[in-house]
């Protein structure tokens, strides 16, 4: 077997196609396996037999959050008695642009949609043709979540973070629309500027609708302290804690973390910056430009370690996925991830 699938039937694009997983079947043909996982849980059993079948080729049938839980379980996989010491490595994984941003895709330069990408694949394998393949720098997470009364550890990998502040509000609110896509992204900045001299001031207290709420929830900053390589920031509120180990395009709208692409290095964008500061931001997010104003760190980094100070417990996400009831996590440079570059036709 070259090529294993997995596709989630419960994802949000996947519901109304019951037939997703018969389709990629078809697409792969004899060269591959497609198997629905229906759970997180399922993951794993399936990636331990396409070890075992020494499949080439992982394909998440999804976006970011699938790549990252693939990532996740297989690097977990790997570790067990089967598999440790006997040569076994992390094949070549692939996103099919599946997501709502998909920027670990676009990062490499993947292009098409996922029937598409999953075909052009399928012809490479099957006539031999030279499959240009791209490493990435990943980040090792390691965390502490509140479950039950109980601390668990868990450890992750992943591209990008927004463990704090307005990141993981913009993200909060993004996922709160009914179907998330570049525009969504644009309506979410709009709002925000629009309603930040009445959320702001003392308007607020005035009948404005969510314009009353709406910016003053997106720059609630984050109760924790942050140690950066090492070094205490001072502060312990802020309105923004990012990390990432490449740089991301959300939508052709903002982009960010353009020094994560020095191998080795992740980039950290955190600080206490007035809401007014990060408003002043957008034109330069937009270019991809390093972020600037009193109280911003925009730096390359090695290592980040996040600790929740006040009632409230941090629900960082990681690649578009929520890690809820976080008391600590810690951010290192991880291990490098193979992603094959594939292009598909474009559609007459």
């Amino acid at each position: 077997m070259e090529i294993g699938v997995i596709t989630n039937p419960n994802s949000r694009k996947n519901r109304n196609r019951p037939d997703r997983a018969e389709r990629l079947q078809q697409i792969v043909g004899a060269l591959g396996e497609v198997h629905e996982t229906e759970s997180i849980a399922s993951i794993k059993p399936v990636l331990r037999d396409f070890l075992r079948k020494r499949a080439r080729y992982w394909v998440a049938d999804g976006g970011d959050g699938a790549l990252h839980w693939m990532l996740r379980m297989g690097m977990e996989v790997l570790q067990e008695d089967e598999f440790v010491g006997q040569a076994f490595s992390l094949p070549m994984t692939l996103p099919t642009k599946g997501g709502t941003i998909d920027f670990v895709a676009n990062n490499v330069g993947i292009e098409g949609d996922a029937e598409g990408i999953l075909g052009m694949l399928r012809r490479s394998v099957e006539h031999g043709a030279v499959i240009q393949e791209t490493e990435v720098d990943s980040m090792v997470i390691d965390g502490v979540q509140l479950v039950d009364g109980v601390d668990v550890p868990f450890r992750t990998y992943g591209f990008a973070s927004a463990a704090g502040g307005v990141g993981q509000r913009f993200y909060a609110k993004y996922y709160a629309e009914k179907d998330p896509n570049p525009r969504s992204i644009v309506k979410v900045i709009a709002s925000t500027v629009a309603s930040a001299p009445i959320a702001l001031s003392p308007l607020s207290k005035l009948p404005f609708g969510q314009y009353r709420t709406y910016a003053k929830e997106m720059f609630e900053p984050t109760a924790c302290k942050v140690m950066l390589d090492g070094m205490r920031l001072p502060g312990d509120k802020f309105t923004g804690v990012h990390v990432a180990s490449m740089s991301i395009n959300l939508g052709n709208v903002l982009r960010f973390f353009g020094k994560a692409d020095q191998p080795g290095l992740m980039n950290a964008i955190v600080g206490t910056p007035s809401p007014w500061s990060i408003i002043r931001n957008i034109p330069r997010m937009a270019r991809g430009e390093e972020m600037r104003g009193r109280n911003i760190l925009d730096r390359p980094c090695r290592e980040m370690i996040i600790e929740a100070t006040g009632a409230e417990l941090m629900a960082p996400i990681i690649d578009g996925e929520f890690y809820r009831n976080v008391k600590k996590i810690e951010y290192r440079v991880g291990p490098r991830v193979r992603i094959p570059k594939v292009v598909a036709p474009k559609a007459a």
